[in-house]
């Protein structure tokens, strides 16, 4: 990375540098407003302008700040949960009727689940009868008259 200051995607001016601070905003997510602080996050802020941004560090750290806010499992807690019970992405998706994709990006933290899937997931972990019930199960062929 090129050292500081950088470009300014607002004025243009080379004039971006990080600066710690606590920061504290309001997010939404699933229809619900959290306030969330992050104490000393290290934040873009453009000297000439004001404009303030987030490299993904700080993001990460935000959306993790947002997850314990609205009470839903962190990725690692998702990903160790799974391993847990000696199971892949793939069965785990299946199981719970999402894509691969899906759980993947919420295991790295890309996507933020909302929280009936989050009940959903807390519910198979924590109960057998829970993944005995959605494990998929041959049903036999139903004629159509």
């Amino acid at each position: 990375m090129k050292p500081f200051p950088h470009k300014c995607s607002n004025c243009r001016k080379q004039s971006v540098s990080p600066v710690i601070e606590d920061y504290s905003t309001a997010l939404e997510h699933d229809g619900r407003s959290y306030s969330i602080t992050v104490p000393g996050l290290s934040v873009l802020v453009c000297s000439e302008c004001g404009e303030r941004m987030l490299d993904r560090e700080a993001g990460e750290k935000v959306n993790a700040a947002l997850r314990a806010a609205a009470g839903l499992l962190q990725p690692h807690e998702i990903r160790q949960y799974r391993e847990a019970l000696g199971i892949n992405q793939k069965m785990l998706a299946e199981q719970l009727g999402i894509a691969p994709a899906t759980l993947s990006r919420w295991e790295t933290g890309a996507q933020i689940q909302q929280r009936g899937f989050d009940k959903l997931l807390r519910l198979y972990f924590a109960l057998p009868v829970v993944r005995d019930y959605l494990v998929p199960k041959p049903r036999p062929l139903q004629r159509v008259e």
